[in-house]
């Protein structure tokens, strides 16, 4: 059985990846943040700020395989806070990778980033992942630097590394401050009497959302088929806009929320650039199989079974 350490396990997308490696026959080791306590023989603390501890847990565990989520991925905290944000998502995944090169060579990692990396791209465009990297966010430019510090890991050094842009994700589980859930939580409510009334931004924006059991479902795929070296996209390539997760609790529901634009939470009309995913299938073997509508109902079942709790 093959070792397996996620960094990042305890957050939304590490749960999701321990039960899909855990399916798959992985031996899963659970890398926890800092403030966590460990609740079984599995779980092991990780800082990505101390690299002693990183190079401890991979010199005690010796994995096969690294799933690297760990980081910070709220996109206003890299705003408030570039210089931790920019510790946590780039030194931190160095020092991941130079951990893993003292003890661990030969294990198979794969780093997760963002398709923030692009940045805008031209109405109409597909990038690919030879696409040149021209974040337009302090988040994607800290996602940039991660991801080509790790393919550098790879091709340089001969770690076999690979990284992972995905967009965005969503699914069970997800905190509410991002907007499916934001959404679902709100329509919960509604099932339960709340007055049907909803205060929203912009729903003409578009995004890319996949459900997150596809997108673990991807790392595992790019971790036991992709090449070193390489970078992998990981989207639905579905854009959609915002209005259609409104339109999908809508129909799940049976509730149509009156609906009032809040200037506070508006803003322009913008579109995430499409992604290529044909690499990652041609390559890893993954098409993304949950659809949105499916997505949003076990969304929307988790907020409402939260409400009666």
């Amino acid at each position: 059985m093959k070792k397996l350490l996620i960094t990042g396990a305890n957050g939304f997308v590490g749960h999701h990846a321990i039960r899909e490696f855990k399916t798959h026959g992985y031996e899963v080791y659970e890398g926890v943040g800092p403030s966590s306590h460990p609740t079984n023989d599995h779980q092991v603390p990780f800082n990505l700020q101390n690299y002693e501890i990183m190079s401890f847990v991979v010199n005690q565990i010796k994995p096969d395989a690294c799933l690297h989520l760990a980081g910070q991925a709220h996109i206003p905290f890299c705003e408030n806070d570039p210089v931790t944000a920019n510790d946590l998502n780039v030194t931190g995944t160095v020092r991941l990778l130079e951990a893993f090169r003292r003890h661990q060579p030969e294990a198979r990692i794969v780093v997760v980033t963002s398709a923030e990396v692009y940045g805008h791209k031209p109405s109409g465009h597909i990038v690919t992942e030879t696409d040149p990297l021209c974040p337009t966010t302090l988040y994607g430019i800290t996602k940039q630097a991660a991801d080509e510090a790790s393919l550098a890991f790879a091709n340089q050094i001969g770690i076999p590394v690979m990284t992972a842009r995905p967009w965005n994700h969503i699914g069970p589980g997800q905190h509410p401050r991002f907007v499916a859930a934001a959404f679902a939580r709100q329509f919960a409510a509604f099932t339960q009497g709340a007055p049907p009334e909803m205060k929203t931004g912009n729903l003409e924006s578009q995004r890319d959302f996949t459900d997150v059991r596809d997108v673990v479902r991807g790392y595992r795929l790019i971790m036991e088929n992709g090449t070193p070296g390489q970078a992998y996209n990981l989207s639905s390539s579905h854009l959609r806009p915002i209005r259609d997760l409104i339109e999908g609790f809508v129909e799940i529901s049976g509730i149509r929320p009156s609906m009032e634009v809040d200037p506070a939470l508006f803003r322009p009309t913008d579109s995430t650039p499409m992604l290529c995913t044909e690499k990652i299938s041609t390559q890893c073997g993954w098409q993304p199989k949950i659809p949105l509508e499916q997505s949003l109902k076990d969304i929307l079942q988790e907020q409402i079974d939260l409400i009666e709790k």
